[in-house]
């Protein structure tokens, strides 16, 4: 009976008639919960992937928070108890530091401009990713595989926080770990308090703990963290990037034809999410403002000033520590070149 059944077995493998016998799951992880925008295309995604491959690749998504936060998630990565994830800025940085550059504080002048930056520098950041690397004392190395966005930034507070120097006696929270945040809070004279995200719900209800917060609009109302303020800041400071990688190991146990699948499929939400989460972020600003009465203060010109100053003072402090000054360069060239072909 044994012997018939390798002989099947091996009849069956050759006409490829057991694709999902043999299929590459794929732990993912994704911070959002479930329901949320992102979470729901992703798992729009996992359907894509399956049905393109005919059940040679699954995914397995961990959303949530299931696998932790992005720190936490590239962690598991480089462990191997996770094998993919969605990341910010703060995870991404983990891997690949200078990635940040595509956080720099007043550095992009309108969202076309980081799309740019980002389509221009993929190659770039994908070698970065690929080079193996030290994390938990395991070394790793990633597959790039799609940029996405959590949107522009703004900063919430319970007081108002019209004048830069109100800002200053703030207790603004500050992701755990993100020294490029804290970097730019020190620069600006704001103080600092880092703390994880689940932390924030809890220090935003004392009366000791944090009184303010940066967030996109849509993770402020998502995470209900607008609830507990009462101003915003309508001026964003950054665009919070993110990006779809891959443990390089995992990815490249694919075959040739499963990993173009991955890398378009992965590509093409990447790009939903962008355009969702803009067009949820425009939105969420409506529910902040017309349902959730807060109230959106505009700087004056000197404190514009003084953050544009302010920001260029981060530029320089950042090359050499967070990013290399010849890729600084070649950011500032494209955005030069684009702003003079638009003029």
């Amino acid at each position: 009976m044994a012997h018939i059944w390798k002989l099947v077995l091996s009849v069956m493998l050759g006409l490829g008639c057991v694709p999902t016998l043999f299929a590459a799951r794929i732990d993912f992880g994704i911070i959002t919960p479930e329901g949320s925008a992102w979470t729901k295309l992703v798992h729009e995604m996992r359907k894509e992937l399956e049905t393109a491959s005919k059940g040679k690749i699954k995914l397995k998504v961990y959303a949530g928070g299931q696998r932790g936060d992005d720190p936490q998630m590239l962690q598991a990565m480089a462990l191997g108890t996770l094998d993919a994830a969605a990341l910010s800025g703060v995870g991404l940085q983990g891997a690949v530091k200078s990635i940040r550059i595509l956080e720099t504080p007043l550095l992009y002048r309108n969202v076309a401009e980081v799309d740019l930056v980002k389509e221009q520098l993929f190659d770039y950041f994908a070698k970065e990713f690929a080079r193996p690397i030290q994390i938990g004392g395991k070394e790793v190395s990633f597959e790039l595989l799609g940029f996405a966005e959590a949107g522009l930034v703004n900063v919430f507070s319970k007081q108002k926080i019209d004048t830069l120097a109100a800002m200053r006696k703030t207790r603004m929270w500050v992701w755990k770990g993100d020294y490029f945040a804290e970097m730019f809070m020190k620069e600006f004279g704001i103080p600092a308090e880092p703390k994880t995200i689940e932390e924030v719900p809890g220090q935003l209800s004392g009366s000791n703990g944090i009184d303010s917060f940066y967030a996109p609009p849509l993770a402020a109302v998502a995470f209900q963290w607008s609830n507990k303020v009462k101003y915003m800041l309508d001026y964003p400071f950054v665009n919070s990037t993110g990006a779809f990688i891959m443990r390089k190991d995992k990815f490249e146990k694919l075959s040739p034809e499963e990993q173009k699948l991955m890398r378009d499929v992965v590509k093409k939400y990447c790009q939903k999410i962008v355009e969702q989460s803009r067009a949820d972020n425009q939105n969420a600003l409506s529910v902040l403002k017309n349902e959730q009465k807060i109230e959106f203060l505009t700087p004056n010109a000197a404190d514009v000033k003084s953050f544009e100053e302010s920001a260029k003072k981060v530029y320089t402090k950042a090359i050499g520590d967070i990013y290399p000054k010849e890729l600084f360069d070649r950011v500032q060239a494209i955005l030069e070149q684009a702003r003079k072909t638009k003029s």
